[in-house]
């Protein structure tokens, strides 16, 4: 009797992991954390927060989280700090800062390994930005 499998009929791009990929929000406005926590549920992914960089850098561990989302302005501990901080931990999580900056990021985000996204956020860009870190590092599939 033939068996199917179901998983190998399935193209890669509608496999789904055995659980959502965790998202660890690290922005000092409450509004905006909130906000995006909840985008992010609303997308099937499980999201934490934390109200600033020392909170954020205190929650990440390695295998913890797929993917942190910053904020780059943030009093203290800047977003920089963060990723200069997650990097030492783990060189594999996927990053994405967000800032209201102009300036020249470029050669952070070669050195630190970081998506830029600017604000004001375009959400479809912000979804689309999560998706290919995440499908890139292989924690999520489609």
């Amino acid at each position: 009797m033939d068996t199917y499998d179901q998983t190998t009929a399935l193209p890669a791009a509608e496999v789904a992991t055995a659980r959502a990929p965790r998202i660890l929000v690290i922005d000092d406005d409450r509004y905006v954390r909130t906000l995006l926590c909840d985008l992010l549920e609303a997308w099937g992914y499980e999201a934490d927060a934390a109200a600033d960089g020392r909170e954020g850098l205190a929650r990440f561990s390695p295998g913890r989280y797929d993917a942190v989302l910053t904020d780059l302005g943030m009093a203290g501990i800047t977003g920089l700090d963060v990723i200069a901080g997650v990097r030492e931990r783990d060189r594999e999580v996927s990053v994405i800062m967000f800032t209201a900056f102009t300036g020249d990021l470029e050669p952070q985000g070669r050195r630190l390994g970081f998506t830029v996204l600017r604000k004001p956020l375009e959400i479809e860009g912000l979804r689309r930005a999560l998706r290919a870190a995440l499908l890139a590092r292989g924690t999520m599939a489609g």
